[in-house]
């Protein structure tokens, strides 16, 4: 298994750049997006699926294309199941990675967010209680360094998870009481750990969120 960073990186090392690797088509798209949040919200709704998923952060519109695997696509099902079968739908509202959240930073839309439940129609939240990433080749350095700069930001926010897709391990940074974070994340192994999300009042269990993938001495 690869060594995962916990931050420390300097900003704008996370990437050579955004535009590397890309098609022309997308990085003609990126030089030509607005950087505004509002504005670079409603560019980004026009964009089709195939094209990627664009964030805004620290005034640089971003693009990963999008490749899930099998086992990334089983450990986001598994954990949107156990907070849908969980969480209180009068109370709480489960987004993925097609509802944004605004931090500090810019515009980001991760793989699982929770926040409490509105009645207005919206496209965006400004007060996450829960977000979750799983990781992926293209995104598990921004991950653990941007994103956890970014996330943990958010004034709102008590608990950032980050799962891997290849075995049943998990990073959770949790708010502390006095609203600071602790530097180094709680990291779960196997099956039997589970995390309680605070402000959630549940337990989501590494077996649920991790079943159908291998432990790690038999994962390829």
């Amino acid at each position: 298994m690869s060594q995962h960073p916990y931050g420390g990186m300097r900003e704008g090392t996370a990437r050579q750049s955004e535009l590397t690797g890309l098609p022309d088509r997308i990085a003609d798209l990126i030089a030509s997006a607005p950087t505004e949040p509002e504005a670079f919200l409603d560019w980004s709704e026009q964009r089709q699926r195939e094209d990627g998923k664009f964030e805004l952060s620290r005034g640089r519109v971003v693009c990963n294309m999008i490749h899930a695997s099998r086992y990334h696509s089983r450990v986001l099902r598994n954990l949107i199941g156990q907070l849908d079968r969980l969480l209180d739908p009068d109370r709480f509202d489960i987004g993925v990675s097609d509802f944004a959240v605004r931090t500090p930073y810019g515009i980001r839309s991760p793989d699982v967010v929770v926040d409490e439940a509105r009645p207005e129609r919206g496209r965006i939240t400004t007060t996450p209680i829960f977000i979750a990433e799983v990781l992926s080749p293209t995104t598990e350095k921004v991950d653990f360094t941007e994103k956890l700069e970014e996330y943990t930001a958010i004034e709102t926010l008590q608990t950032y998870l980050i799962c891997s897709q290849d075995e049943p391990r998990a990073w959770a940074w949790a708010r502390q009481g006095d609203g600071s974070w602790l530097s180094q994340p709680t990291v779960i192994v196997g099956r039997e750990g589970a995390i309680a999300p605070a402000g959630l009042g549940i337990e989501l269990t590494m077996a649920a969120i991790f079943r159908g993938i291998p432990d790690a001495s038999s994962a390829e």
